[in-house]
């Protein structure tokens, strides 16, 4: 029987040319702050509703348990393996909201510091926030794609392929993120105000840094809570496989159909912000007065 394994994924995959649109757009916000500011508020905009969804995902999957039986089972009390997988699942939605403190409150903290780097007014920073109608779209597609359809087994199927492409490829954008932010730019930018001037912020019982949004997700040579959620996934992918009577070609038609939507809409995500940061760095250099003009207009 087929195992589903990372190797897979990256044999079927140009993983290089897709972390390129990632690292590309990374490295182009790194070189303003307001720019960073924006690529953050976007970033984490759309990874606010991908996680969120993963709850519905492991609920679907969960209320049609008796989808996913075992073979070797025939009494029908007995079979249903449905709640297994969602319980795979459902880990990645819970760790949102664990350690007693969620994703969420250490996502506002980046961002708060973010705007702090940036010297940015509240009213700029919403201003910035206003939600453009590409980021809704994407977003209202990933919960879409996301979520399945109880007692559906394609759409189901096809879910969680969009799931573990959501879990590998967060993994590499968090290690992308870190690399560039924090080695590539080192002693300077935003590394630098992050060592200089900022510093654990209590947030309930505990004190957390501006960064742990992003080294809790993935780190540049290490791993985080998305490398550990892709393997529960392929945990569930394989229990689909054990579980369910289409063949093994068909099972995976679906997943990878799931795999490469997800795929889609990420890449959709960066290009559309790489866009935006490209035309925020322009308007930037165009209203800086050059050291000649200057002198010329005091003079």
């Amino acid at each position: 029987m087929r195992q589903f394994t990372e190797n897979y994924f990256e044999e079927l995959f140009d993983f290089a040319a897709l972390d390129n649109t990632v690292s590309s757009t990374v490295r182009l916000a790194a070189k303003d702050p307001k720019t960073l500011y924006q690529f953050f508020q976007r970033y984490i905009y759309f990874n606010g509703y991908a996680s969120s969804v993963i709850a519905r995902l492991a609920s679907s999957i969960a209320m049609s348990r008796t989808l996913f039986n075992d073979p070797t089972i025939f009494t029908t009390e007995e079979a249903d393996r449905g709640f297994q997988i969602s319980a795979e699942i459902m880990i990645a939605a819970a760790d949102e909201g664990s350690h007693e403190i969620t994703h969420r409150e250490l996502a506002q903290l980046l961002t708060k510091t973010l705007g702090n780097y940036a010297e940015l007014s509240t009213g700029e920073r919403n201003q910035i926030s206003n939600v453009p109608e590409w980021l809704d779209e994407i977003c209202q597609e990933t919960m879409a794609n996301y979520q399945g359809t109880p007692g559906n087994v394609e759409s189901l199927v096809k879910a969680i392929g969009f799931h573990a492409a959501s879990e590998l490829m967060g993994d590499r954008e968090y290690a992308l993120i870190d690399m560039i932010i924090r080695y590539e730019n080192e002693g300077i930018g935003f590394d630098r105000y992050l060592k200089q001037q900022t510093e654990a912020t209590k947030i309930g019982k505990h004190r957390y840094l501006p960064w742990g949004y992003i080294l809790i997700h993935g780190k540049y040579e290490g791993t985080g809570a998305e490398a550990k959620h892709f393997v529960h996934v392929l945990n569930a992918l394989n229990m689909v496989l054990k579980y369910r009577p289409e063949s093994e070609e068909q099972l995976t038609e679906w997943v990878l159909e799931g795999f490469k939507s997800f795929i889609q809409l990420q890449q959709s995500l960066f290009k559309k912000i790489f866009q935006e940061c490209l035309a925020m760095n322009q308007v930037s250099e165009a209203n800086q007065v050059s050291p000649t003009a200057k002198s010329f207009v005091l003079a």
